[in-house]
């Protein structure tokens, strides 16, 4: 009914739409250069908030963790030429820091740069995927001009808050999205050209995901059966060597971690890169629930799982409730094969990437970047829906209901990395407040903030999690003075019976703690003396 309405307007002499516009002035052979713009906005907006604030990309525990580990053990053993040492994550995103820190130093700003590099590089490499399905699939049977749809995506995925707050810290969500969506592009690529080297760059874009964050494993299956089913296509031998070229470079990326990861489960105990692949459990159950019981504790959130991942898109450090109405569209219009064939695979990334998490018991806005390129593909496919009605007020709405969106989200987007960035740097304040209450030759203990201590602060810091009974008796018959900073209703909610919570309550009801301010959430407290 669309195109018919369409070709009915151009018969009657109406005014075309933004798409066939576009497509006269910019033929799809010529938008190269998109790739550029939504790049350069994320790029020029994390460097921006980096001058503005000073951020160092280090906050909570995790981050601390891969810089230390990045520009530590990884680097000297880049420099002996040897293989990374065991770590809790998969180890993608230490390698490539440690390799800069060799040109840029050891510092933080090194795992910054690494991560804004990737998180630019998302939304261009959208806009190249989207172009690809395009390229082949622009024909009159889709009843859907594909124009549109590149640049659409890159801006909204630009605009998003959630990758302009992971692009600024030492962490490695972005390596791990950017490979992914690399990968994407480059098997698109290879289905129009059927060149071997396409096929082999996605399975090393793809195997570099995986061996940065292990979610890109279950991205990657449907397209590793799209892959299958293009070489079933091709004569034998030609699909048998295509096939063993891509196998190879993948194996070569990922073998090494994987290989690793794999014995160290057999044979029990702390397996290398596999850490988290430990400690996750999943259920489809867990998307109806909202507490759960885990090794971070009892964790309460205000939704189920289920609900908070399939609400994600719509949340204001996401694309906002705007931008996400568009998804509506475009699926429907999937749905209805009435866009490219292979736009199914965007559901197939959408849809697996929501039933892993959905089903495991954690709920992180960082887990929901896994969807967002498959995800902005199909808003902007939403919008070439409505800028293809025949109907001009349509097509107008449609346009205004865009740049709404795109704006609502850009500051969603602004307002999310301050209040990021805000909150790390209360965190330190935290640290100069205790250092100024804080006896001379003080030990501290602490919870939850026992990386930015140790980072920021001159007092030895201990985690409240690490000593027993034992080793507290240790600590406190040295003499020194000892302070206790903590929150007290996150550890009595969400750790009870567990080490932190223990230590805790043993030095309280043992020797005893005295108060002696609060700053925030955090109470400091100062142990009793023990009596001579």
């Amino acid at each position: 009914m669309i195109g018919q309405a369409v070709r009915a307007r151009r018969r009657q002499g109406g005014v075309p739409s933004l798409t066939e516009s576009v497509a006269k002035l910019v033929p799809l052979e010529r938008f190269r250069w998109l790739p550029l713009l939504p790049t350069v906005v994320v790029a020029v907006s994390a460097l921006a908030a980096l001058a503005l604030t000073g951020f160092d990309g280090l906050y909570g525990q995790d981050s601390f963790a891969y810089f230390h580990y990045a520009t530590g053990s990884v680097r000297q053993n880049l420099l002996h030429l040897q293989p990374p040492p065991p770590f809790f994550w998969p180890p993608g995103y230490p390698l490539l820091v440690a390799l800069l820190s060799l040109v840029v130093g050891v510092v933080p700003l090194t795992g910054q740069l690494v991560s804004i590099a990737a998180g630019a590089a998302v939304p261009g490499f959208t806009v190249l995927l989207a172009m690809e399905m395009g390229r082949r699939d622009h024909t009159a049977a889709t009843n859907l001009p594909w124009q549109s749809v590149p640049l659409v995506a890159g801006l909204v995925v630009a605009a998003t808050g959630q990758l302009l707050q992971s692009s600024v810290v030492v962490m490695s969500d972005t390596v791990g999205l950017s490979a992914a969506t690399a990968g994407a592009w480059a098997i698109a690529r290879y289905r129009r050209t059927g060149e071997a080297r396409w096929l082999a760059i996605s399975a090393g874009a793809f195997a570099w995901a995986i061996s940065t964050r292990w979610i890109y494993g279950i991205v990657a299956l449907p397209f590793l059966g799209w892959a299958l089913v293009l070489l079933a296509r091709r004569l034998g031998r030609t699909a048998l060597l295509h096939a063993a070229g891509a196998a190879l470079v993948g194996a070569v990326i990922l073998g090494p971690t994987l290989g690793r990861a794999i014995a160290g489960l057999i044979t029990g105990g702390n397996a290398p890169f596999a850490g988290d692949l430990q400690v996750y459990s999943w259920s489809p159950l867990n998307a109806l629930h909202r507490v759960f019981m885990t090794g971070d504790g009892q964790l309460i959130y205000n939704l189920p799982n289920g609900l908070y991942y399939a609400l994600a898109p719509g949340s204001w450090w996401y694309f906002g409730p705007i931008l996400a109405a568009l998804i509506v569209a475009g699926l429907w219009a999937v749905l209805r094969r009435r866009v490219a064939p292979t736009a199914g695979l965007l559901v197939a990334w959408a849809g697996s990437v929501y039933l892993f998490h959905a089903g495991a018991p954690w709920q992180n806005p960082r887990f929901a970047l896994a969807y967002l390129p498959p995800l902005a593909i199909l808003a902007a496919v939403g919008f070439a829906q409505l800028r293809a009605s025949g109907s001009r007020s349509i097509r107008r709405a449609a346009t205004v209901w865009l740049i709404s969106g795109l704006a609502f989200a850009a500051v969603g987007s602004a307002v999310l990395t301050d209040r990021f960035i805000e909150r790390k740097q209360n965190d330190v304040a935290t640290v100069r407040w205790t250092e100024r209450l804080a006896p001379p030759n003080a030990q501290l203990l602490t919870f939850g903030l026992t990386a930015t201590f140790a980072q920021y602060s001159r007092l030895q810091t201990l985690d409240l999690s690490d000593p027993g009974s034992s080793k507290i008796e240790q600590l406190l018959s040295s003499g020194r003075p000892t302070l206790v900073l903590l929150d007290v209703a996150d550890i009595e909610r969400q750790w009870t019976g567990r080490p932190p919570w223990a230590s805790y309550r043993a030095l309280r009801d043992g020797p005893g703690l005295r108060r002696l301010g609060a700053r925030g959430g955090y109470t400091l407290f100062s142990v009793a003396e023990r009596a001579p």
